[in-house]
């Protein structure tokens, strides 16, 4: 401001020096003015004006319910006007936020009186009810990452003094609301009905406009008092369009080309059958959602842009969500959607791509640097606005086109901090999820809820998976859970298919397409060798030493670390081992962030189509079923359920190279335990603790035996891929399938059931302490003291580890952070600080939570279990 702060004003932020004295402040009007005009502008010039409509069963907003939310907004922080806030700036006291003291005149004796100078009475008919009008308030207040619970009122913070008068800041507030938003006071129109889903939007609409509201490279300090309004109307409708959430620039940029032309890498490739298929799906204007069924290497990421594509010439998305279940596939798949938008839209008006995954700071080909001690984030010049969604995860679903992990959409409905941005940033997006069928029970009710907001708001997702069963596919297409189709017809079912319906999910529709028409025929073979790691180590190097790519897949790091050492025990030929530049280590998931890229970077150097055709052994763990272009001539891997021993197939002979002699057909070996009898594993109370993951990290040993019986059927050998696919994961998922195995079975494996059954109903179950209940008004439910107990997947965690200075890592590179996970700590740890570090030559130790750890090229493990071994 142009003139020193006075008890008088009211201020809503301050900039100090070092000393604490304020050198400049933001008054209270401006703010507000810069908040409500970024709410207009948001429902004005993007599709989050239909979204909310359509939540409340309306086709669209007038504009007289566009200005009654923006006045709103532009009440967002009448808290401020008390004594405790105001006071921070001069040092006095009582001291206070904003939030708990305006949420806390709900608990005075006489509320409305309270609320009365800030205009109530002249907004009573803009809801059905006052207990609407006061949710629709609760959720204007509650703008800060969570719902604040109605708390103890203090009239201190409220009564006029010498200083200041705050029912006078309120009126102040109140008046300009009105001159700024007219219609929203003398319109006519249907009030706001009683509909819960419209307040968490809402809210998350407010919060979003907030934080763009408070970023001063858009909204800079006030000079001066006057006007603030149009001033902040101007700043906002540049901070939307810079930020590419106003998506009607780059969707009159983009042309009306075939698409594909640009989509696909070489323009004179000619799209497959199913992905014509996917991108010409009925619209379903009031959304819809799709499911597409096709074998890895059909190009489904293609199809899903296809999908966007059209969907956004339409206007009826404004953007893109592309949610894979792990990170790694997620830095992969970030690097092939950016170079596909860059190809798609000119440079000008090009939406910058988000890479959405925690630790990296991304956007297109670019990466920030974090300043130190929270300075903030330090971009080009030429790249600050694009990348403002990837400074943060919260902000992730803010972005145009975002690439992550499904995390970043579960967040949306789980009680966590800015849940409800993200669920209202998503709803602008086309959501597709990649490998829809490798969620567990929990993951899975938490997808069916944000699919439930989502479809309910007018939106559309896309389902998409190489392996998904009949029983997964009604679940997913049917409001109900309709009735599952027989063994025989679900073995009968089309595929690929593309299942798509309405937004009620009623009626849905199936079409069948080809899909690359490549196939090839594989050789499953047994051997019981999974418990006799030199074994498995011998037969990978004779095959090796005969030209050919051996790819090799444990279920357990420490049965891969095994395989490993017993590899490098046997090779009389280093260049036989797979490596990051000459030296050798598996590839799993115990590795720091930059050792695990460099394995991601070379193990695509040396299975990669391109790369050049040599004997080699990698041994690795699920770490490599997704995303990575790998390409083996044979494959050894863990028995697994069959939608995964599909997934890491289609890593088997991918592309179409001369291939070693005698490997002209693929090969899978797969290892089995010695004893065929897996009833051994369950124990009393039905629960399997086998071995080699199975029973602990796939679960349901029921699949388990599914598999197994299918992998020993004569009649289905060799198998054709993808035409068997249908037919193999139906014979090991398909619930008449896993219930004949318990009945044809002694007492253990009814135990089994019962334990399965119950564990997925507890799982579901979890998920209705941890999630919020839209149907609920805002504030009925407090999220919880500490915001980061709810998960977005059960089962252990990672704790962070940084180390005091950097270290050299086995593979060259300088080592900053890693990961321990919870199982190998004896306490949640009290600092992410590791201690004692020494080592050198590539490998060190270090001691973090009273525990000691070694790291090297085998990866981390605590010292006293030297690798699992």
């Amino acid at each position: 401001m142009d003139r020193p702060l006075t008890r008088s004003d009211f201020w809503a932020k301050l900039k100090t020096n070092e000393d604490g004295a304020v050198i400049d402040w933001h008054p209270l009007l401006a703010h507000s003015a810069d908040v409500a005009a970024v709410v207009e502008a948001l429902l004005q010039r993007t599709i989050l004006r239909d979204r909310l409509a359509s939540l409340i069963g309306w086709d669209t907003l007038s504009d007289v319910h566009v200005a009654r939310l923006s006045a709103l907004a532009a009440l967002h922080d009448a808290g401020k006007v008390n004594h405790g806030f105001q006071n921070r700036a001069f040092g006095e006291t009582p001291t206070s936020d904003h939030v708990g003291p305006m949420v806390g005149v709900y608990n005075a004796s006489d509320p409305m009186a309270h609320l009365a100078p800030m205009g109530i009475a002249e907004m009573q008919n803009w809801a059905v009810d006052l207990d609407v009008l006061g949710h629709l308030l609760l959720a204007t207040f509650g703008h800060h990452g969570e719902p604040v619970r109605p708390g103890r009122h203090d009239p201190m913070l409220w009564e006029e003094t010498e200083a200041r008068d705050p029912n006078l800041g309120l009126s102040t507030l109140s008046d300009h609301a009105q001159r700024w938003f007219p219609a929203a006071y003398e319109g006519d129109a249907p009030p706001f009905p009683d509909t819960p889903a419209l307040q968490h939007a809402f809210n998350g609409l407010l919060t979003l406009a907030d934080w763009i509201g408070s970023d001063e490279t858009f909204f800079e300090f006030a000079d001066t008092a006057d006007s603030p309004m149009e001033r902040a109307r101007a700043r906002a409708t540049g901070a939307i369009e810079k930020l590419f959430l106003d998506a009607r620039p780059p969707r009159g940029a983009l042309g009306n080309g075939s698409t594909f032309d640009q989509i696909l890498e070489n323009p004179d490739w000619d799209p497959y059958p199913i992905q014509e298929a996917v991108r010409d799906v009925p619209l379903h204007e009031n959304g819809g959602l799709t499911v597409l069924e096709s074998d890895t290497g059909s190009g489904k990421t293609e199809a899903a842009l296809a999908r966007y594509v059209r969907l956004f010439r339409e206007g009826l998305v404004d953007g893109l969500y592309f949610a894979v279940p792990t990170r790694t596939a997620a830095t992969q798949l970030h690097g092939r959607v950016t170079a596909a938008v860059k190809r798609l839209f000119p440079e000008e008006q090009r939406p910058p791509v988000v890479q959405a995954v925690p630790g990296y700071i991304k956007a297109d080909d670019v990466t920030a640097a974090r300043l130190p001690e929270s300075y903030g984030v330090r971009w080009d010049e030429q790249v600050q606005h694009r990348g403002w969604a990837a400074e943060g995860s919260k902000r992730y679903l803010a972005a145009p086109i975002a690439v992550g992990t499904v995390d970043q959409v579960l967040l949306s409905t789980l009680q966590a901090s800015h849940a409800h941005m993200r669920g209202t940033t998503l709803l602008r997006h086309l959501l597709v999820v990649d490998e829809v069928h490798a969620s567990d029970a929990y993951m899975t009710r938490l997808m069916d809820r944000v699919l439930d907001q989502h479809l309910a708001a007018g939106g559309h997702a896309l389902l998409m998976s190489a392996t998904l069963g009949a029983s997964a596919r009604v679940h997913l297409t049917t409001e109900e859970n309709g009735d599952v189709p027989s063994l025989e017809k679900a073995e009968a079912t089309d595929y690929p298919l593309v299942t798509h319906v309405g937004a009620d999910r009623s009626d849905p529709e199936s079409i069948y397409a080809a899909s690359s028409g490549e196939s090839k025929t594989v050789e499953p073979a047994l051997q019981a060798e999974a418990g006799a790691p030199a074994s498995v180590a011998e037969r990978a190097l004779r095959h090796a030493r005969n030209s050919a790519r051996v790819l090799v897949i444990r279920n357990l790091v420490d049965d891969c670390i095994a395989t490993q050492r017993a590899l490098e025990d046997q090779a009389d030929d280093r260049d036989l081992l797979f490596g990051v530049e000459g030296t050798p280590g598996p590839h799993h998931s115990r590795f720091a962030p930059d050792d695990r890229q460099r394995l991601d970077d070379a193990i695509e150097d040396t299975f990669g189509p391109d790369a050049p055709s040599r004997g080699v052994v990698a041994v690795a763990t699920q770490t490599v079923e997704q995303s990575l272009d790998l390409d083996a001539d044979l494959m050894i891997t863990d028995l697994c359920p069959m939608d995964v021993l599909l997934q890491r197939i289609g890593r088997l002979q991918r592309h179409g190279r001369a291939r070693p002699e005698g490997y002209e057909t693929a090969q899978c070996i797969v290892l089995t335990p010695e004893t065929r009898d897996l009833s051994d594993e369950i124990s009393s109370d039905g629960q399997a603790f086998g071995p080699h993951g199975l029973g602990t990290v796939y679960g349901d040993l029921r699949v388990i035996e599914a598999t197994w019986e299918t992998l020993s059927t004569e009649d289905l050998a060799p198998w054709h891929i993808p035409e068997d696919n249908r037919t193999l994961v139906e014979r090991a998922t398909h619930p008449s399938r896993l219930q004949a195995i318990v009945q044809d079975n002694d007492d253990a494996w009814h135990q089994h059931e019962q334990w399965v059954l119950g564990s997925k109903q507890a799982d579901r179950q979890a998920t209705g302490h941890v999630t919020i209940d839209r149907s609920e008004p805002f504030g009925a439910e407090p999220f919880p003291d500490d915001l980061d107990t709810a998960k977005t997947r059960l089962g252990q965690e990672d704790y962070r580890v940084e180390l005091p200075s950097p270290a050299e890592g086995p593979f060259g590179a300088m080592i900053e952070e890693l990961c321990v996970s919870e199982w190998q700590l004896e306490a949640p740890p009290e600092t992410e600080e590791a201690t004692d570090v020494s080592g050198g030559d590539g490998e060190f130790s270090f001691r973090f939570s009273g525990r000691s750890f070694q790291y090297d090229r085998l990866g981390l493990s605590p010292q006293s279990e030297q690798h699992g071994q």
